[in-house]
């Protein structure tokens, strides 16, 4: 085991194992968090073949290589299953066409473990090495691109619903589940090219490449543990419109139905609630959600969640206008904003400045204007003098 990452791939591996136990046994998404958990596991599996030897060679001894701890296969597939539960409530379709080449790897090297040691030894050097190893790393590589790709796909799929089906969007954006695809596919070019430079020399040091693989896996358990408990929104399609609008002969007019439920959300003060849901006003306003979004969509030309956010920023800068607004944080939270985050990203979408930029500008003019009064009335005060001056000297 090499002296320089061994200890700190060990630790990697405990904290994944760690936060896997404590994960698991979360009680908010319960099947969600059960795939986050085997995925964490399977990442400590991967490492720990450095950890038990492997110690940055190109080559693993015999015993290693079809050590049934190193199952990369499984990665791309739990990983893509727990995005999926997460935001739709549902695991991955066809369990078997996901699981199965990850099983059959694994169920490859258990068999060619018990073999005995001279046989298991050619057998690597004549047909495992030559032919089976080319192709498990291609589909390895293959796996992991094709499934961050389709779980950035579902994301920005989960992210644009939430944004037309709630008002608290931003808690359940999931931005961090982005960065880590997006850093897994980095790692799959890191992967690629070792692999391009391992085909010229018979050695390589891979350590920092598992180091990084360690640090991305407790980045991972520890995001994912922190929203263990928060029960995400499962993404719905949208219900054909059966409201008795729908059964008119012509095309409504969207903007006006749409500006008319917007004055009508606006006036009974339902932005407030900060978890408003397009289902909850649509069932207020007597309508479907298919048919108030896209009146919202179409007609107003912006989506749901911003909708209500304009609402509560135009009540935020209400008050600040009139000098009720006492700390930002607090008015924005009882307009109905979830976060400060959420607060100052929407007021300087509708106003193209921050809140305390808004804030400070009216005091600037207060104070401008209370100068120009003074100024106006030392100088009437000014004439007033003068025309005395000049009715006494006449």
């Amino acid at each position: 085991m090499s002296d320089e990452f061994g200890p700190l791939l060990l630790g990697c591996g405990v904290q994944s194992t760690v936060l896997a136990s404590a994960i698991w046994f979360a009680t908010n998404n319960a099947t969600a968090n059960r795939r986050l958990a085997l995925v964490l596991l399977v990442l400590a599996g991967m490492t720990s073949v450095y950890v038990l030897g492997w110690a940055g060679r190109a080559e693993a001894p015999p015993w290693l290589a079809f050590m049934p701890l190193n199952m990369p296969l499984a990665l791309g597939p739990l990983l893509y299953a727990y995005l999926r539960t997460l935001a739709t409530g549902h695991d991955v379709e066809h369990p078997l066409r996901h699981y199965g080449p990850a099983a059959a790897h694994f169920v490859y090297c258990c068999v060619v473990l018990v073999l005995p040691a001279s046989t298991r030894a050619e057998f690597k050097d004549n047909v495992h090495d030559a032919f089976i190893k080319p192709m498990l790393e291609a589909a390895v590589l293959g796996s992991l691109a094709a499934y961050s790709v389709a779980g950035l796909r579902l994301l920005a799929d989960y992210r644009r619903w939430l944004a037309d089906a709630r008002s608290d969007a931003d808690r359940y954006g999931a931005r961090w589940i982005g960065r880590i695809l997006i850093a897994l596919l980095v790692t799959l070019c890191a992967l690629a090219a070792i692999r391009l430079y391992t085909w010229q020399v018979d050695e390589v040091e891979v350590g920092p490449l598992y180091v990084w693989l360690g640090v991305w896996s407790a980045w991972l358990g520890i995001e994912g543990w922190r929203y263990s408990e928060r029960r995400f929104p499962a993404m719905v399609a949208e219900a054909p419109a059966t409201d008795r609008q729908t059964a008119a002969s012509t095309e409504p007019d969207w903007a006006a139905l749409g500006a008319r439920w917007r004055d009508m959300a606006m006036a009974a003060g339902w932005w407030r609630e900060p978890d408003l849901t397009l289902g909850e006003v649509a069932g207020r306003l007597g309508t479907n959600t298919n048919y108030l979004s896209r009146a919202i969509n179409d007609g107003l030309g912006f989506n749901f969640n911003t909708m209500v956010n304009r609402m509560r920023a135009e009540e935020v800068a209400r008050l600040l206008d009139a000098g009720q607004g006492g700390n930002l944080l607090q008015t924005a939270l009882d307009a109905g904003f979830s976060s400060k985050a959420t607060f100052n990203r929407a007021f300087r979408e509708m106003y193209g400045h921050s809140p305390s930029t808004h804030r400070g500008r009216l005091k600037s003019r207060i104070l401008e204007s209370d100068g120009d009064f003074e100024a106006s009335k030392r100088s009437s005060t000014r004439d007033v003098g003068s025309a005395e001056t000049q009715a006494e000297t006449q």
